[in-house]
């Protein structure tokens, strides 16, 4: 999961330590009466990349985004928070440079954004409140973890698997608590939404990685159990994580104009898949570049352009703690990719640096990979819609 190229690892939004530390209990709750615990609202829109410039059409006065930033946060350890301190301005720096530009940016000056901070579990934790007894036995198993490679890479980072079995055992419950913390806050944020500012449009739900979590929770638990709720819900983006077909009312998208649906897609590296196996059931894998199910490999001259940074805008970032500026969209016609059961795989690049950096997981580039393509597709969508 700390992968893309090397310009998203300097930015990537999920780290790792070599140790853990026991919870040390919670930083205050934001009160999301106050937009200062909003880090993008109306009041306060998000930027398009440096370069880009379109005329969509504007659908704010008729939907909002409620977009759910991924984990940014990585800083638990040696007696901090597990969970992030909403009003520390490094976290404010990292959503905005991380989160904010790179995803975000695609919903805005098209519908409305609302962003709520929200305490969220850091990286580590996050990886303790996935694991389960199935993931510790194919950490054990021989022929179990030659096949879970990603998995044993990604979840084990560099502990050892011997360490990891007891931390799991011993921290699972103090992951769960700080986990449900994020979740009550991303509930609070929702509800405090459609009183003071929804007023009545249709909504998107839109996250990645540990925002995905949280809005699947949501969508299950407030939204699809009530009726008015779920025919405001036009569109789900449930980015970054596994995602079944398994909620009750809402398919998943497979043609390019659907509505009341949900896309949800995890980016790897050609012929890699680690959800085909007992383990995982009916993950979806929706194509960003051409939202046609029926399409298999989608051509290179359907892609749009990759959103990137600049040497000077990582080196800002890392070395400078200054903000970077907005993205640039770049290198179109040059990715390929397949929807093969529940793993979207980039079948080409065509783009020789990239090749040299080829990686297994491009989870952090889930969204900066096909800007483009998301966001005039969701125009697509939305002008079908609102013109019937």
């Amino acid at each position: 999961m700390r992968s893309f190229y090397f310009f998203i690892i300097v930015l990537s939004s999920c780290n790792t330590s070599k140790y853990l530390v026991s919870n040390t209990g919670f930083p205050k709750a934001p009160d999301y009466k106050y937009m200062k615990n909003w880090i993008a609202s109306p009041k306060d829109e998000i930027s398009l990349p440096a370069n880009h410039f379109d005329t969509l059409n504007d659908f704010k006065p008729k939907v909002d985004v409620f977009y759910l930033y991924p984990t940014v946060y990585n800083s638990g350890y040696n007696g901090n928070f597990w969970n992030a301190n909403v009003e520390d301005p490094e976290h404010l720096r990292r959503v905005k440079d991380l989160a904010l530009g790179n995803q975000a940016s695609i919903f805005s000056g098209i519908t409305n954004v609302y962003a709520p901070l929200y305490r969220q579990l850091f990286y580590d934790g996050l990886v303790y409140h996935n694991s389960s007894k199935i993931l510790t036995e194919i950490a054990l198993d021989p022929d179990l973890s030659k096949d879970f490679k990603i998995y044993r890479d990604e979840i084990f980072s560099n502990k050892t698997l011997e360490y990891f079995t007891y931390e799991n055992n011993k921290l699972r419950s103090y992951s769960k608590e700080a986990y449900d913390v994020a979740y009550s806050d991303i509930k609070r944020a929702f509800l405090k939404y459609l009183e003071l500012e929804n007023n009545g449009k249709h909504f998107i739900i839109a996250a990645h990685s540990q925002g995905s979590m949280h809005a699947s929770r949501l969508i299950k638990d407030i939204i699809i159990p009530n009726k008015d709720l779920k025919d405001k819900l036009l569109l789900a983006y449930l980015v970054g994580v596994p995602v079944a077909d398994n909620f009750s009312t809402l398919p998943p998208c497979k043609d390019p104009d659907q509505i009341k649906c949900f896309l949800s897609w995890n980016t790897f590296g050609d012929n890699i898949n680690p959800y085909d196996n007992e383990y995982y059931q009916n993950i979806v894998a929706s194509n960003p570049v051409t939202f046609d199910q029926t399409v298999e490999t989608t051509d290179l001259s359907s892609h749009k352009g990759i959103l990137m940074p600049n040497i000077v805008q990582m080196f800002k970032y890392q070395v400078m703690k200054l903000p970077v500026g907005n993205f640039k969209l770049k290198k179109p016609n040059k990715i390929s990719v397949k929807s093969d059961r529940g793993s979207l795989q980039l079948k080409q690049i065509d783009i020789p640096w990239m090749k040299l950096f080829k990686m297994d997981s491009y989870h952090s580039a889930d969204y900066n990979l096909f800007w483009l393509n998301v966001r005039e597709n969701l125009h697509y969508r939305l002008t079908n819609y609102f013109s019937q």
